[in-house]
């Protein structure tokens, strides 16, 4: 339930448009029935998604296709709802809804009931929709809760496990940021390399980096002092890497020759490669386990709800 929001309820709930079709069932599931305009209303937000990466034939293949996994979901929503029904996990849940509205709306700022519905009343929904909608949320979510997640064991060894096999996942690679003083050769190779080795003994003995590129580089950056910008060292060219790999942070390198002319680089800040610690992301790897968990466990209890009831598709979607 911490992730209801309203936004994302407006297709789902809105009314079909089709005013000129005719409804008709295209499922039975044990006592219930699912209908063209149920599934138009699941579909609406879902087609939206793909008519912004598809068009014309191909639009409607892969809305066929989303189709059927509505379709199936739906069966699914409804095998959920009976069984937490009958299992009785609906008491209490007219309250737990209204805790739910009126935390949403402190949360949003919203000053009043009033306010609240004219919100959902700009976005095609009713409120009493909304509440069928967090209604049945929270009933299902419980019976998932008690029956699957319940069933799912983290042991710490397997979050350390975890963290020893992945822990790329949790490093930042070191970073280097980088000036350069860029002198071309534009007579002889001997002046231009003079040149490079007076600015930097100049730079040997004090003189600001930046002043000196502004006033002698000829390269890109020279406008800004020099400054590259910072990169992932890993990702650096080999041979500026090479060139600076024993400067400290706030030296310069040696003069060094390259494609450009001559180049010296100056090394303005080092970011140490670094892994987070097991007790900052210890949070974040539970989650993602439990998550690989939970999937196989919650297909097992779908399946067996699915081989106990009756289900009947009558026909073709379209």
């Amino acid at each position: 339930m911490n992730h209801l929001l309203i936004m994302p309820l407006l297709f789902a709930l809105a009314q079909s448009t089709g005013a000129n079709v005719v409804d008709r069932i295209l499922a039975q599931v044990n006592n219930d029935i699912i209908t063209l305009s149920d599934m138009r209303r699941e579909m609406a937000d879902v087609r939206r998604e793909l008519e912004a990466r598809y068009t014309g034939d191909q639009l409607e293949a892969e809305a066929r296709k989303m189709e059927k996994e509505v379709l199936e979901e739906l069966i699914n929503q409804k095998l959920l709802l009976q069984k937490a029904t009958e299992l009785g996990f609906g008491a209490n849940v007219d309250l737990q809804v209204s805790a739910y509205i009126e935390s949403f709306r402190k949360k949003n700022n919203i000053r009043d009931m009033q306010e609240f519905e004219m919100a959902l009343q700009q976005q095609g929904m009713t409120l009493a929709a909304y509440r069928e909608y967090l209604r049945k949320q929270i009933i299902t979510s419980g019976l998932v809760n008690e029956f699957v997640g319940s069933r799912i064991t983290l042991l710490p060894e397997e979050i350390e496990r975890f963290y020893r096999d992945h822990s790329a996942d949790y490093a930042t690679p070191e970073e280097v940021t980088l000036s350069e003083i860029v002198i071309p050769v534009e007579g002889s190779d001997a002046e231009a390399a003079a040149k490079a080795g007076e600015i930097h003994k100049r730079l040997s003995q004090g003189e600001p980096f930046a002043t000196l590129a502004s006033q002698f580089s000829k390269g890109t950056t020279a406008a800004k002092g020099g400054d590259i910008g910072s990169y992932v060292t890993s990702k650096l060219n080999p041979e500026i890497a090479k060139v600076i790999a024993p400067v400290k942070a706030g030296e310069v390198s040696a003069v060094t020759k390259a494609r450009e002319g001559y180049v010296i680089y100056r090394v303005d800040a080092r970011k140490e490669a670094s892994v987070r610690p097991l007790e900052a992301v210890r949070e974040d790897i539970r989650n993602r386990l439990w998550q690989q968990k939970f999937q196989p466990e919650y297909e097992r209890f779908m399946a067996q709800l699915r081989e106990d009831a009756y289900i009947q598709i009558f026909e073709e979607i379209r």
